[in-house]
Parts: C-alpha cells; sequence; structure tokens
C-alpha cells in the first residue's frame, strides 16, 4: 500500500487520529496528494503523515508489512 493510500486509510477509520489532525494541525483529508505526504521540506507533510501511519499500526488499522 502507497503512503497516501495508507494515509487516507487511517483517517478514514480513526475519528480520533483524524480529529487530532485537523484540530492541532489544520489539515483535512483532501489536502493530501501523493506529493506532499512524501514532502519533507518545511511546509511538506512528510513528517505528519509517517505520524499518521504509526498511530494507524498502532490502533490495528495498517499493518506494518502492508505499507510500501
Amino acid at each position: 500500500m502507497e503512503k497516501l493510500e495508507a494515509v487516507q486509510r487511517v483517517l478514514r477509520f480513526s475519528d480520533r487520529i483524524r480529529e487530532w489532525v485537523t484540530e492541532e494541525h489544520s489539515i483535512y483529508f483532501d489536502d493530501l496528494d501523493e506529493q506532499n505526504v512524501n514532502d519533507y521540506e518545511p511546509g511538506g507533510y512528510g513528517e505528519l503523515c509517517d505520524r499518521i501511519i504509526e498511530e494507524g499500526i498502532s490502533e490495528n488499522i495498517l499493518e506494518r508489512e502492508d505499507i510500501d
């Protein structure tokens, strides 16, 4: 599963993580695309998306071996 798909799955299935991303970072599901989930430059979402994926793994929404 690609990174964008993994992040979208977590945001779709976890109210807690979706609220955290929306409230603390003002980022919404539609703000994410293939480029900015891999952007680690200032203003990019790469690090945040990595954290979303880690939270999704801890909530058993994703499995680590499913991520590309």
